[in-house]
């Protein structure tokens, strides 16, 4: 940044006061722009493993009831790219992202979230695991809330058909039940995911309906995972 004022409004923006502020510099400098020595892909990488073992912890003690397979649904809403850049508007941390002057509203949108994941990552080396979560899942609050609004906003099985029709034109998905359990008013349902026999991703859930949808989820989460380690 160009003063330390700046500094100060960010830090206070995100409720997280920096002892390494070349961190904070690095988290929100593009790779555009010009004459920076650090920008924040590493910490973007780093941020985004940090921030999925927060929302891991925050789901699995807050919905003990809930099956792996719909805590690995509620974990993708809440990460998704989306989601992550409204989080970062509601931040303001279009005000502080250093970047080239011209970018394109996708791009806008994919700068968000990198940069806001890149802040999570630089917390972390910054302090220690609790400080950071405690900060991040203040961002989230209220959790429950945005939880549910998420997973009305997001249809899996749609997300994924159209990546696969813009990635593998003319391919079939294919859902293809492979388990079924329990007592017959506590069925469980396994389904799995197939893209011209290639497994995409498994779900389960007490329906059919349920357990394609988290199927769809894993589908997605695996994918966009892929497409973050071949950047």
């Amino acid at each position: 940044m160009e003063n330390s004022v700046d500094l100060r409004r960010l830090q206070k923006s995100i409720g997280y006061h920096f002892h390494q502020k070349k961190l904070l510099e690095a988290a929100i400098t593009h790779p555009s722009f010009d004459g920076a020595v650090s920008n924040y892909e590493r910490l973007e990488f780093f941020g985004d493993s940090v921030l999925s073992t927060i929302l891991s912890e925050e789901l699995y003690r807050r919905y003990p009831e809930k099956s792996d397979g719909d805590l690995s649904m509620y974990r993708t809403a809440l990460t998704n790219g989306r989601f992550l850049a409204e989080l970062a508007r509601e931040l303001e941390l279009g005000t502080f992202i250093r970047t080239k002057a011209i970018i394109n509203p996708q791009q806008r949108d994919s700068i968000h979230e990198n940069a806001l994941e890149a802040i999570i990552g630089a917390m972390f080396l910054d302090s220690k695991y609790s400080k950071v979560r405690k900060t991040v899942l203040r961002w989230y609050d209220p959790f429950a809330e945005r939880l549910e609004r998420e997973l009305k906003r997001t249809n899996p099985k749609g997300r994924i058909q159209e990546l696969i029709c813009s990635l593998r034109p003319n391919s079939v998905l294919d859902y293809r039940l492979i388990a079924e359990t329990g007592e017959d008013h506590e069925r469980v349902y396994s389904i799995a995911l197939y893209c011209e026999n290639e497994l995409l991703g498994i779900g389960s859930g007490s329906s059919k309906k349920v357990a394609e949808k988290n199927a769809a989820f894993h589908a997605l989460e695996v994918i966009f995972q892929r497409a973050k380690l071949q950047i």
